[in-house]
């Protein structure tokens, strides 16, 4: 990118968009540019306002530069968070963690950054809609996209995998994961709205990952979504949906462990979250028996019924709940993708629409 007089050189996604990762396209509000992880062709197919809202959360979205600039200043505006914590940006310097910001409202800062050349990582807000208005960095002769990490991972799933109680938008389960297994993510943890949408199935392929990981059951069982005549064609059309998309290996996961007010009391449609789970294992073991990239995770192998004390409303994990979870689940999605050569290629960028 050529050199501003000042040195000061923007880093918006419009600006810089090879840079940003984890959004499935861009648009432009009044607030700044706003990023969508399901693309808005593919939302309208869903109909349903509350899917919108999670797709404008960007939950695992972030800025990937290398760069000898001496300050980064963001502008970000958030909407307000549901509950504890308050929304916050993390920017992340040579893989550790320099500083969390928190987002309140329209919110400006500046960090002060080494001025020798450096990865900056910024990832945005992983609980509320945030857009971005300024991303400069400041005092800088170099600024690159970063070269891509390893892997390119794709993870599907509940608030479980969106990770609102998560302390930081680093401090999510798959973003742990991706930080130890040096992978590129793309997170698709959608808080109440994992009900197996063939368009989330899309957003999968369209993200072209070398790993494939599919948390299911949690929201199945909470909102009553399938009962035990429809729960297994659906759980097998949508992995049969995102393998005829991808030929990567997809690890499906089953629900954690939760209280006995979700494992042992029946749902509208009359099952209970070990009924859920059951269900499907039963299917991904049918699919196993012709699909050799297909593996399954019992998700009382990573919470298990022992360990509620993780769960903070026994449900959700606390903070130290998804650390144990990413520390377990690392091994075993990395043991899955064994073999997997990393693309060295970087994915199209995709430019932004006003709206």
């Amino acid at each position: 990118m050529p050199r501003t007089a000042a040195h000061r050189l923007p880093a918006l996604p419009s600006d810089l968009p090879e840079a940003w990762h984890g959004a499935a396209t861009w648009t432009t509000t009044g607030e700044g540019q706003q990023s969508w992880r399901v693309r808005p062709e593919h939302l309208a197919q869903i109909m349903s306002a509350d899917m919108e809202e999670r797709s404008r959360v960007p939950n695992g979205v972030r800025l990937e530069v290398d760069t000898d600039a001496s300050a980064l200043e963001i502008t970000l505006t958030s909407a307000p968070a549901p509950e504890d914590p308050v929304p916050c940006a993390d920017i992340v310097v040579d893989g550790a963690l320099a500083r969390t910001v928190g987002i309140d409202g329209r919110t400006s800062a500046r960090i002060e950054l080494p001025g020798t050349p450096v990865r900056v990582e910024l990832w945005l807000p992983h609980s509320v809609p945030t857009s971005v208005a300024e991303v400069v960095f400041d005092g800088a002769a170099q600024l690159t996209p970063a070269a891509p990490r390893g892997l390119r991972w794709a993870v599907y799933g509940s608030s479980i995998t969106q990770c609102n109680q998560a302390a930081s938008p680093t401090g999510t389960w798959p973003a742990l994961v991706a930080a130890e297994n040096s992978w590129e993510l793309t997170a698709l943890g959608m808080s109440g709205q994992c009900h197996l949408d063939p368009p989330l199935a899309e957003t999968i392929g369209e993200a072209r990952p070398d790993l494939v990981t599919v948390c299911l059951g949690a929201n199945v069982y909470g909102a009553g979504t399938f009962t035990a005549r429809s729960l297994p064609p659906t759980v097998i059309g949508f992995l049969t949906h995102v393998r005829r998309l991808v030929d990567a290996p997809i690890v499906v996961m089953s629900p954690t462990a939760a209280g006995a007010h979700r494992e042992e009391q029946p749902n509208a449609a009359g099952l209970d979250q070990r009924d859920v789970r059951e269900i499907i294992h039963r299917c991904v073991r049918s699919l196993q028996q012709h699909d050799r990239m297909l593996t399954l995770i019992d998700g009382t192998e990573i919470v298990s019924t022992d360990e509620l004390d993780l769960l903070g409303d026994l449900l959700h994990p606390t903070a130290e709940g998804y650390r144990v979870m990413a520390k377990r689940l690392a091994p075993q999605l990395a043991e899955a993708a064994r073999g997997r050569p990393p693309r060295t290629e970087r994915l199209p960028a995709r430019a932004g629409r006003t709206t």
